[in-house]
């Protein structure tokens, strides 16, 4: 019996009002900001503000160029896959304070804030607060949680002056990327340090955005090298319950870090990067008990530390052909009351690319990866062993052909082993054909794969607590049992696409897809069992991680770009996600945006965002809490910007300003609804 009926046929022992449970506080730890201070002569001016992207036409545009999507860097136009370039210009005009809120801005991708502090992200379904088909990186770096199978989105809380991009990847990218590129990727880009030459200083403060505070210096290293040094602190309001209570999950979170880039005689590059950060986070959870009320509201003060270690290096044998070498480490620590472990990550990655012939273009390369984890036991969870060593090898290889003059095909595999499932395999097509200058069609077919999480191999969780009465005896303990005969979840995904640019003031990006997914994770009920552990005797429940059923889901994804006059520009996008079982997607069927960037004057703009997203349903949460309703909302912001002097940028923004507030999500695991609320915030921009 799947778990999400077994909730429904019981009725819920837990009230949404607050009185019935306990709330549990601390007392906030506000330590102080570290920021990064370089002393020294500036040997220059530092740029200007990020150029407007009103000045540029739409045509200039579409040669912007990316590479997450076939590991070589091509022009937007003549990509074969769905691709939204998020550009450092949207963020700042957008008005939005961190990465989560920005990538709102693409189409096809599913953003809902679950609280103050956490995220439910993901693109073409099955959304969650660990989201498991999407994959996340960072100058190509994963963020990818084996653990759990997610994204801790709250602790990728960047500074935002120093990303030169966002490249979104709508459908699978598991042949260049590996397992768990499912539905999508994510790679975050970041400017080289020639590019933050000089210093900034910026702040914002507001009714939700408290304080944020980010300092950048960046200067030179003798002729070929480059740095920047950078320091932020984010400190953030609480939210609110539905019953207008005050929800106490105020959080702040702190960042430092450095890169730096060293060229020669144009042959060889290498770039180092690191960062650290540290957190406190309020969580409200709802949690089992064994007595009465047998579940309670908490407020969980969790903790998060971490930092990563990257190098990339890269050597140009000529235009044509080139290797690099990218190797990263990364390290976390929670300390939660749902999950309290570390994670050490190491990754090194090769890849070499070379001309074949007149007509193909040839990559390949070899990825190992090494987790090493250990979970400290928990009321809610436990896993065993408590530590694991997990390894990952891969070996991938594409070919981009030109057929003729107008047609391009790219054939992509990869093979991957995985100390879950063994060996796997992630083929994909891609076609693209050039009617004329200004039109471009594109089809793809692609294998993806989702291989299991630690958790559902190797984890106990108590979710939920049954009374007697509905037992019949003794409180029983719902858990998720992991188990080792759990495979991965497959995904075989049909795309086809139309892009086309008129004259160099219209834009039009059409996709459309459909997925077929084969052997799905559900749970099933295990034989109940007795337990004699404190504090009272009680039954076990369990429910065993099953590949049961097949899925699958279709849409459409719509992406224009428009500019009626020299200074004013339109952006208008929308989605359509339909799915065979709508109730385990947790995505809602239409969402649209619309943005309005004008250029009042020279130094005055005035940004506007409209986004509808449609109705969730009754969204099914792995508590006591049973099903959620979330209805659908309309969120508006406005930005009005200034620059008195060409460095010095003072603005003011309003978000979800159409209501008090709204709920977005409920996360999946032990849940709590929470509801956004309206903000405002300004701020100051100098850089030196």
């Amino acid at each position: 019996m799947v778990i999400l009926t077994f909730y429904k046929t019981h009725r819920n022992p837990l009230s949404y009002e607050d009185h019935s449970m306990k709330s549990y506080e601390m007392d906030g730890i506000a330590p102080s900001l570290m920021v990064l201070v370089c002393l020294g002569m500036v040997a220059g001016p530092a740029s200007a503000a990020t150029p407007d992207l009103t000045q540029f036409s739409i045509e200039d545009l579409m040669q912007v160029k990316v590479v997450s999507a076939t590991k070589v860097e091509q022009s937007l136009q003549d990509t074969a896959a769905a691709v939204f370039v998020i550009s450092a210009e949207d963020i700042r005009r957008s008005g939005v304070t961190n990465v989560m809120e920005a990538l709102r801005l693409a189409p096809g991708v599913e953003v809902a804030r679950i609280d103050s502090s956490r995220w439910a992200i993901t693109i073409r379904g099955f959304n969650g607060r660990f989201a498991n088909k999407l994959l996340v990186m960072i100058d190509g770096r994963s963020i990818y949680t084996p653990a759990f199978s997610g994204v801790y989105w709250e602790l990728q809380d960047l500074p935002l002056a120093d990303i030169d991009r966002i490249e979104v990847i709508r459908g699978p990218g598991g042949s260049l990327w590996g397992a768990n590129a499912v539905n999508g990727v994510i790679n975050i880009i970041n400017k080289p340090a020639r590019d933050t030459q000089g210093g900034l200083v910026s702040v914002t403060t507001g009714n939700e955005e408290r304080s944020i505070v980010e300092a950048r210096y960046g200067g030179k290293w003798g002729e070929n090298a480059q740095y920047r040094l950078y320091g932020r602190q984010a400190r953030r309001d609480n939210f609110v319950t539905p019953q207008e209570h005050d929800a106490g999950d105020d959080w702040i979170i702190r960042r430092g870090g450095f890169r730096l880039d060293w060229q020669s005689d144009g042959r060889d590059s290498v770039s180092i990067m690191g960062d650290a950060y540290e957190g406190d986070f309020n969580e409200n959870m709802v949690v089992p008990l064994l007595v009465l009320p047998y579940a309670e509201r908490r407020l969980d003060p969790a903790r998060a530390r971490g930092g990563s270690l990257q190098t990339a290096w890269e050597h140009r044998y000529s235009e044509n052909e080139r290797i690099g070498l990218q190797v990263y480490y990364q390290y976390e620590d929670h300390e939660a009351l749902l999950a309290p472990f570390r994670l050490n990550t190491f990754d090194v990655d090769f890849q070499h690319g070379f001309q074949w012939g007149e007509r193909q273009e040839i990559i390949w390369g070899l990825n190992y990866r090494r987790y090493r984890d250990h979970f400290d036991p928990s009321e809610l969870i436990v896993l065993t062993p408590a530590s694991l060593t997990a390894e990952l090898f891969s070996l991938f290889a594409q070919d981009q052909i030109a057929l003729t003059e107008r047609w391009q095909l790219t054939l992509g595999a990869r093979m991957e082993r995985n100390d879950y499932t063994g060996w796997e395999f992630q083929p994909s097509l891609r076609l693209l054909w050039k009617p004329n200058d200004h039109q471009r069609i594109w089809a793809t077919v692609s294998r993806a794969v989702r291989t299991p999480s630690r958790v559902e191999e190797d984890a106990r969780i108590n979710m939920v607590t049954m009374p007697p009465e509905i037992t019949g005896s003794l409180p029983g303990i719902v858990a998720t049992v992991g188990d080792r005969s759990f495979d991965s979840e497959k995904l075989t995904a049909y795309e086809i696409g139309y892009r086309t640019w008129q004259g160099r003031n219209f834009s039009l990006d059409v996709t459309a897809f459909y997925n077929d997914y084969d052997e799905l994770f559900a749970t099933v009920q295990g034989a109940p069992f007795l337990e004699l552990e404190s504090p009272s005797p009680h039954l076990v429940l369990p429910l065993h991680f099953r590949n049961l059923f097949d899925d699958d889901n279709y849409g459409v994804e719509i992406a224009t770009s428009w500019r009626p006059v020299k200074n004013w520009w339109l952006q208008l996008s929308y989605s359509y996600l339909w799915s065979q079982l709508a109730e385990r997607q947790w995505s809602p069927l239409n969402q649209v945006s619309l943005r309005s960037s004008w250029d009042i004057h020279d130094d005055l703009e005035l940004d506007a965002w409209v986004l509808y997203t449609g109705k969730l349903g009754s969204v099914p949460t792995l508590s006591s809490l049973g099903t959620v309703s979330v209805d659908p909302y309309l969120n508006l912001t406005l930005r009005l910007g200034w620059r008195p002097l060409p460095d010095f940028e003072l603005s003011l923004t309003g978000a979800n300003l159409l209501d008090d507030q709204h709920l977005e999500l409920v996360q999946e695991v032990f849940g709590y609804p929470v509801e956004i609320e309206r903000s405002i915030h300004g701020q100051m921009k100098w850089s030196f």
